[in-house]
C-alpha cells in the first residue's frame, strides 16, 4: 500500500488573504468558509503567514491588519511530504494546520487537523460518507 503524502490529502487553493486585510474581513472570511485557519498571501501567491480563529479572537479590533497579528514562523511542507510528518507537526507544535507551499515558498494548499481526523475515521470503519457528515452539519446550523 503506498504512504499518503500531503498532496493526497491537502485541500488546495485554500481561502487566503492579503497582509493588508482586516480582522473584520478574516473574521467572515472564516465563518464563510467554516474554516479555523487562514493563510495569508502576498500579491504573488506567497505565504507571509497565517491567521488561526483564535487569533482573531484574541486581536478584538475588526480594523486591525492581518500583518499586525499573523505568525509569519509557519510550519510548511510540501506536496510530497509523507502526511505522517505533517501529523508529527500537528502534534509536537501548537498549530492546528500546516500549510503547504512549493519550493518557492509559494502557497499550493494546507492540511488541518480535521483533514486527519477524516482519515483516522474511515481507517477506523466509520460507515457514514464524510460529505454526508459535512451536508448534516450544514443543515444543523440552519435549523
Amino acid at each position: 500500500m503506498k504512504s499518503l503524502t500531503v498532496g493526497d490529502i491537502m485541500v488546495r487553493e485554500p481561502t487566503a488573504l492579503p497582509p493588508h486585510a482586516t480582522v473584520g474581513r478574516a473574521r467572515e472570511e472564516l465563518d464563510l468558509g467554516r474554516i479555523r485557519h487562514l493563510p495569508v498571501i502576498d500579491k504573488d501567491g506567497m505565504l507571509a503567514g497565517i491567521v488561526s480563529l483564535r487569533d482573531l479572537l484574541v486581536a478584538g479590533d475588526d480594523g486591525l491588519r492581518l500583518d499586525e497579528i499573523m505568525t509569519s514562523d509557519v510550519k510548511t511542507v510540501g506536496p510530497e511530504t509523507p502526511a505522517h510528518e505533517a501529523a508529527y507537526l500537528l502534534l509536537r507544535f501548537p498549530i492546528g494546520c500546516v500549510p503547504v507551499t512549493d519550493s518557492g515558498g509559494r502557497l499550493l494548499g494546507i492540511v488541518t487537523e480535521t483533514d486527519f481526523v477524516r482519515i483516522a475515521y474511515v481507517h477506523m470503519g466509520g460507515q457514514v460518507p464524510v460529505d454526508q457528515i459535512e451536508a448534516e452539519e450544514r443543515e444543523a446550523e440552519n435549523v
